[in-house]
């Protein structure tokens, strides 16, 4: 096979390689090597359409191979670490990574990938270091300057966070992540002004922004700018930006509504939510919760049994069991309410067999023996939570509710003295 004929093969490769057809691609550079063992593009093609038909081995070989025809081609190098990525070998990708670098191989790709390795090893200097590379290969590139923020958030390191998105600021003042993470770093942080003051700015750059507008109203209310709130509330209705963060900003208007204890309206803007978006556990849980804590029973007996469901996660589904427990309680049916709780102390003993660091699993497991009157499980599971979180008042708040009911106050004034003394922000009387 002369060098035209070659060539002319190469190409016919790479052309199946862009349509997709990686098997028929593959069976081309085959041929060509069986006929020009030392054509080094041959190899080098045969393995990405291995790596796309991920046979991932063969992709390695073949990689492997073109080194044999050339040691030092660094993007060979560069192709068995990515390779090694995808097979989720991270230590041996990052071999390949620095002897691809040895050799004179620079991506911003593979500095970005590197970064990420290291991220998730937990090793900050190196995942910083690595996306600095590529931020200065690639500086026009936001993903690359989000992630550097995300590795100084990841390890709480919130001033250099800020100064980074500074940064992006400058070369990319329309990026609508700027705004977003910047003002969501200063609200949690409690830097209220400054939040208003980049959020407002995001908000003059983007109008039509729903997101950044739902922003604002949740800095608004974490502000106490209550009648801020509710002249952006009414601006984002007309706008139609409510409409496209029903859920979360239903639930900042509920936040704001409770806070002016205005109940009744938090629970209708929530239902209206609910029924828009269909049910939704996170806004049943807050419905649940109002009714729970209002005692509207028969409201909490019908929400509840919507949040009933085991595909919502086993916090909303304990959750859902106590208060519908409760609720029958509440409205005289005392026997199915007994199964009830009987049942919430199997379920939820499982679950925290399952997850240990399942803590309401332990709250509603003994609030539930408590209910059917097994004070003698309950106080075992008060003495387990406590042997769990010593340095918390938990357990002797649980106590002191336990012998509260059994009605010995002298014990349950020991246990609130004690739950006060390590917390004095307890409520409990």
């Amino acid at each position: 096979m002369d060098t035209e004929m070659i060539n002319d093969k190469v190409s016919q490769g790479i052309m199946l390689i862009s349509a997709e057809k990686y098997d028929a691609a593959k069976k081309v550079f085959e041929e060509i090597i069986s006929e020009a063992p030392r054509t080094l593009e041959a190899y080098i093609h045969l393995g990405n359409a291995c790596a796309n038909l991920e046979q991932y081995s063969e992709a390695i070989e073949a990689f492997k191979k073109a080194l044999l025809v050339d040691p030092n081609y660094a993007e060979a190098y560069f192709s068995i670490g990515s390779i090694y990525v995808l097979m989720n070998e991270k230590v041996k990708a990052v071999e390949f990574y620095n002897k691809a670098e040895e050799n004179g191989f620079v991506s911003s790709q593979m500095y970005q990938i590197m970064a990420s390795i290291f991220f998730e090893a937990e090793d900050e200097p190196q995942a910083l270091r690595n996306i600095s590379r590529a931020i200065n290969l690639d500086p026009f590139n936001g993903e690359l300057r989000l992630l550097k923020t995300k590795i100084y958030l990841a390890f709480n390191r919130f001033e250099q966070a800020l100064e980074s998105l500074d940064e992006m600021e400058k070369v990319l003042p329309d990026s609508f992540d700027i705004y977003d993470v910047k003002s969501q770093i200063l609200l949690g942080q409690e830097r209220y002004t400054e939040a208003l003051e980049v959020i407002n700015k995001g908000c003059s750059r983007f109008p039509k922004d729903y997101n950044l507008a739902n922003i604002k109203l949740k800095i608004l209310i974490q502000s106490n700018l209550d009648a801020e709130a509710h002249k952006w509330i009414d601006y984002m209705k007309s706008e139609g930006l409510f409409s496209n963060v029903i859920k979360d900003a239903s639930i900042n208007e509920a936040t704001l509504l409770i806070k002016e204890n205005k109940i009744e309206n938090a629970c209708k803007a929530l239902l209206e939510a609910n029924n828009q978006v269909g049910d939704d556990p996170d806004l049943l849980y807050l419905i649940v919760d109002i009714y729970g804590k209002t005692a509207q029973n028969e409201k909490l007996l019908t929400y509840s049994a919507k949040l009933m469901n085991e595909e919502y996660g086993i916090f909303y589904y304990s959750t859902a069991l106590f208060f519908h427990a409760t609720a029958l309680e509440a409205t005289g049916n005392v026997s199915e309410a007994e199964k009830e709780f009987k049942n919430i102390t199997i379920k939820m003993r499982k679950a925290t067999i399952n997850d240990p660091s399942f803590y309401e699993g332990y709250l509603y497991r003994l609030l539930s023996h408590v209910k059917i009157k097994e004070y003698d499980k309950a106080l075992d599971l008060a003495e387990y939570i406590e042997n769990l979180y010593p340095e918390k008042a938990d357990a002797h708040a649980f106590r002191y509710f336990i012998f509260k009911e059994m009605g010995n106050s002298e014990e349950a004034k020991k246990e609130r003295d004690l739950a006060k003394s390590m917390n004095p922000n307890l409520d409990i009387q």
